[in-house]
C-alpha cells in the first residue's frame, strides 16, 4: 500500500507541480488513497505547496566581468530553488531592455531580477511587471525617491550594496597606503546613482585626510580598455600622482596595466566589487592595495530568493522593500581568503535554499549582513523630488520600521563567507 501511495503521489506531483495542499488532498481522495497523513504523505503535501516557475535575469552583458560572475550565480541559485531560468542581456540599450521585459509573459516568466540601465528605466519595468503579475527584485540602480510601494506588491524589493560605505572604506585604505598625502587620481564609472554614491564615499574619506588631493574624475564607464585610455591622459596631466581610486575592479586592472607598462611601480591603486582577478591582485600585496567585495554572486542569488519567496506568498514588510546587502573590505591580509571562499574551485559559499523564508520559515539564514534602507537618508544627496517619497514612509524611522528589519536579519544571520 505504501508503494502504491508513493507512486500515485509522485505521479500527481509531476502532473501538478505547485498545487496547494487542499487541491493536493482532493487529488489523493479522488485517486482512492487514504487521507491519513503518514509522515511520507505529509512531506509530499508540504512539497506540493511550493510553487516553482521561470525566473529571468536581465543585466547589461556577460562580457562585463561583474555581470559574468552574477549570471553564473543566478544559474546556480535558480537550480537550487528548482526554477526554470532565462537570461536577458540589454547591452545598456533602453529600447532593447523594455522589449525584453515585454516578452516575459509570452515566455511564461513569473519572476525577474537584474539591473536596469539607465536608472530612469526602472519605473516602466516595474509597472509592466506589476500589470503582468511578475515578481520583480532589481539591484543597483534606481531613480531617487522611487520606491516599491509606488508600484504595488509585485515590485517586491530594491536591493543594493551600500556604495558610499564601500567606497569610503576602500579610499581610506588607499590613502593610508600612500602615507595620507599626495594626489589621488579619481577614475569614475558610468553616470549612474552607483557612481554618484561611490564618489560620495571617496569624498567623505578625503575630508578626513587633509593631505590628500583628489584630481581627475574622468569617466571610463566601468570598462577596462576605457580606463587605460583615461589613465594615459592622467599620467600626462598628473605625473606626480601617488595613487588611483578606480570605481570598479575592471577599471582598476586597466589602470594597473598602464602603470606597469610605464614602470610607475610606486603608484598605488584601489578598486571596488571584489571580483576574482581583483582579489587575486590585492592578495599579492603589490600596487593594488584594496577592493571592496560587493559579493556579486550573493546579489544574484539573494534577489532570486526574494522573488521566489514572493511567488510563494511571502510579503515583505515596508522596511524590507529597500535593502542593503553587506560587502567587505579586501586588503592583502584577507583578499586570498575571500577569493577562495567565494570563487575557489569547488566553493559553495551560499546555501540558496536555506536563504529562503518559504522553504525554511523558522531557520532561514541570509548568510550576509542585510539592513534596511531609510529612503530619506539614502536619497539625501538628491534633494530635488523628495516630496515624491511615498507617504507609507512617513514617520517610519521613528516607528523603528528600519531598526526592526536590521534586528530580524541580524538574528537569523548565522553563517556565510564574510561573517566575522
Amino acid at each position: 500500500m505504501i508503494d502504491k501511495e508513493f507512486n500515485m503521489l509522485a505521479t500527481l506531483h509531476a502532473l501538478e507541480d505547485g498545487v496547494g495542499r487542499r487541491t493536493f488532498m482532493k487529488l489523493l481522495g479522488a485517486a482512492g488513497i487514504s487521507l491519513a497523513m503518514t509522515p511520507a504523505v505529509s512531506r509530499m503535501a508540504e512539497a506540493a505547496e511550493i510553487i516553482r516557475g521561470k525566473i529571468a535575469n536581465q543585466v547589461s552583458t556577460p562580457a562585463n566581468d561583474y555581470w559574468s560572475v552574477w549570471t553564473r550565480a543566478f544559474a546556480t541559485a535558480s537550480d537550487a530553488l528548482g526554477l526554470e531560468k532565462q537570461e536577458l542581456f540589454h547591452q545598456n540599450d533602453t529600447a532593447r531592455q523594455l522589449s525584453q521585459v515585454r516578452s516575459l509573459p509570452a515566455n511564461s516568466a513569473r519572476m525577474l531580477i537584474g539591473c536596469v540601465e539607465p536608472a530612469g528605466s526602472l519605473p516602466a519595468v516595474a509597472k509592466f511587471c506589476e500589470d503582468n503579475q511578475i515578481f520583480y527584485v532589481p539591484s543597483w540602480e534606481s531613480p531617487a525617491w522611487f520606491t516599491p510601494p509606488d508600484i504595488g506588491d509585485h515590485y517586491v524589493s530594491f536591493v543594493t550594496p551600500n556604495s558610499v560605505e564601500g567606497a569610503y572604506e576602500v579610499a581610506k585604505a588607499l590613502f593610508d597606503s600612500v602615507g595620507g598625502e599626495g594626489k589621488i587620481v579619481h577614475i569614475a564609472g558610468m553616470a549612474t546613482p552607483t557612481d554618484s554614491y561611490r564618489t560620495a564615499g571617496l569624498m567623505q574619506a578625503a575630508k578626513e585626510y587633509p593631505g590628500i588631493s583628489i584630481v581627475g574624475g574622468l569617466r571610463a564607464n566601468w570598462d577596462r580598455e576605457q580606463a587605460r585610455k583615461v589613465m594615459l591622459s592622467m599620467i600626462t596631466a598628473h605625473p606626480d600622482m601617488k595613487g588611483v581610486f578606480a570605481q570598479n575592479d575592471n577599471m582598476a586592472l586597466g589602470v594597473l596595466s598602464v602603470l606597469r607598462e610605464r614602470k610607475l611601480d610606486k603608484v598605488k591603486v584601489s578598486g571596488v566589487d571584489g571580483l576574482p582577478e581583483g582579489l587575486r591582485e590585492v592578495a599579492r600585496g603589490g600596487q593594488m592595495v584594496a577592493t571592496h567585495t560587493s559579493l556579486p554572486p550573493y546579489g544574484a542569488g539573494f534577489t532570486a530568493v526574494l522573488a521566489f519567496d514572493a511567488l510563494n506568498g511571502w510579503k515583505p514588510t515596508l522596511g524590507e522593500r529597500l535593502l542593503f546587502t553587506g560587502s567587505a573590505l579586501a586588503t592583502a591580509d584577507n583578499a586570498a581568503n575571500i577569493e577562495a571562499a567565494i570563487y575557489g574551485e569547488g566553493a559553495t559559499p551560499f546555501d540558496w535554499a536555506l536563504m529562503s523564508r518559504t522553504l525554511n520559515p523558522d531557520n532561514w539564514d541570509p548568510q550576509n549582513k542585510i539592513t534596511a534602507i531609510d529612503p530619506e537618508a539614502y536619497w539625501a544627496p538628491f534633494p530635488e523630488g523628495k516630496e515624491r517619497l511615498n507617504a507609507a514612509y512617513a514617520g517610519a524611522k521613528d516607528k523603528e520600521v528600519f531598526a526592526s528589519v536590521d534586528a530580524l536579519y541580524a538574528a537569523h544571520y548565522k553563517a556565510g563567507p564574510v561573517k566575522a
